[in-house]
């Protein structure tokens, strides 16, 4: 009996232990720091005394200070997309299946930081990281929704950032590839020729940003390129845009915001023709997290921006959902 007693003693008191330790007050986090929304949303998580401090060395840093452009189709992230595509003119990725077909296209990537000189308590500096990521186009008006088309870039980049300016800077490898089912199941029966797009680019971005705007402008041109696309004769191209981001709501402990994008890019390989993308939606972050999940509408007019069929001019609209960490 008395071991019973002590057995309901201990279980009780176990449970007002917990009930107890539920209730007591719970230490709220601090907004994690990401420098590339410094300017549009982070100013008030700066320190109030001390400043941020001078440039230190940092090994393998965990955000970086450029802040990813958010309507370029060739950005390193993840995403995916339902587009209507529409080829103005005459083409070969359609399968056959006229000037419009509903294509599915994915990405996967990112980038990775090695070394950055920068503020422990700020977002000033510079960061040297590395790239990498798959672009694959599918057209979904066929029977085994057939690959089209994959891209994959790769190289390393050095960010900087000094108040609201920011710049990128990249030197990277890009191949695409031919799908094999589009080649299977079309390509080989109707002439195409697979060519074997292959080039090194360097390319730079100067970004300036301030509360909810952002524009930026740049250019690069192709370094290298394999004999049978001969893009090194051509090599020039020219990119800017602009980013507009609302005021947060907040929910639970997180917050949406709407968001737009536009970006505008002119290749010499295309005779300097304007191709252009837009992109707006919902923004959803926490405050304590890098990641951010985007739900978008998206419309792009102007050269395909993927395949050996870059020169092909097309115009799509559809939705996205982008995942960025």
């Amino acid at each position: 009996m008395l071991r019973l007693l002590t057995a309901k003693n201990s279980a009780v008191a176990g449970v007002i232990a917990a009930l107890a330790l539920w209730a007591a007050p719970r230490e709220v986090r601090a907004e994690r720091l990401d420098c590339r929304y410094f300017r549009a949303e982070e100013t008030n998580l700066l320190p109030a005394e001390g400043g941020p401090g001078p440039l230190e060395g940092v090994l393998l840093p965990d955000n970086n200070v450029f802040r990813p452009i958010l309507a370029d189709q060739r950005e390193p992230r993840f995403y995916a997309d339902y587009r209507h595509l529409h080829f103005r003119g005459q083409n070969q990725l359609s399968e056959g299946h006229g000037n419009d077909i509903n294509v599915a296209m994915v990405a996967f990537g990112g980038e990775f930081g090695l070394w950055g000189l920068r503020q422990r308590r700020g977002c000033d500096g510079f960061q040297v990281s590395v790239f990498g990521v798959v672009f694959s186009q599918f057209n979904l008006d066929t029977k085994s929704m057939d690959l089209l088309n994959t891209d994959y870039l790769v190289g390393p980049e050095l960010t900087y950032r000094s108040g609201p300016w920011s710049g990128r800077l990249r030197f990277y490898h890009q191949s695409s590839h031919l799908g094999d089912e589009f080649l299977l199941n079309y390509g080989l029966a109707n002439g195409v020729k697979r060519e074997n797009l292959s080039v090194e680019v360097l390319d730079l971005l100067v970004s300036l940003e301030d509360g909810w705007w952002r524009v930026f402008a740049g250019g690069g041109f192709v370094a290298f390129s394999n004999k049978e696309s001969d893009l090194s004769s051509t090599p020039w191209l020219v990119e800017r845009g602009l980013e507009l981001r609302g005021a947060p709501w907040r929910w639970q402990n997180s917050r949406l915001r709407p968001v737009f994008g536009g970006f505008f890019s002119q290749l010499q390989a295309t005779s300097w023709s304007l191709s252009g993308s837009l992109e707006g939606g919902l923004e959803w972050s926490s405050a304590n997290a890098a990641q951010r999940v985007r739900a978008l509408l998206v419309a792009q007019r102007g050269a395909l921006p993927f395949s050996q069929f870059f020169t092909d001019r097309t115009q799509s609209f559809g939705v996205q959902l982008q995942f960025e960490f």
